[in-house]
């Protein structure tokens, strides 16, 4: 009896968690921008992977995911002083430049 209370307990979380999933409608502004900057160093960086930065020096990681995991973080806590419409507007036209790790994201002033 006491697994059949448990099943229909998880069988509850797991309807909640699926409606609260729906209620988002998407990413809010932040993670929108964030998942935009990774794209764009991930297209410069190429086969080496997914770098940003300039002529002297970069950040790179190994994937997408990872470079999302940190430009994401901090959007729960927005301050306000990105526009993120402008950073993901400057960047349908990424400025990949030569590091000297490699190809990178020059990382547009209105995303940072």
């Amino acid at each position: 009896m006491k697994i059949a209370v448990s099943l229909r307990s998880l069988s509850g979380l797991l309807v909640i968690a699926l409606a609260a999933a729906g209620c988002g409608g998407g990413d809010n502004a932040c993670v929108a921008a964030g998942k935009a900057i990774c794209a764009a160093a991930c297209a410069c960086g190429g086969a080496d992977g997914c770098a940003i930065g300039d002529a002297s020096s970069s950040i790179s990681f190994d994937n997408e995911a990872d470079c999302t995991s940190l430009y994401t973080f901090g959007c729960s806590q927005d301050d306000g002083s990105v526009d993120f419409e402008a950073c993901k507007s400057d960047l349908a036209s990424p400025m990949c430049v030569q590091s000297s790790d490699g190809r990178v994201l020059d990382l547009p002033a209105s995303c940072g």
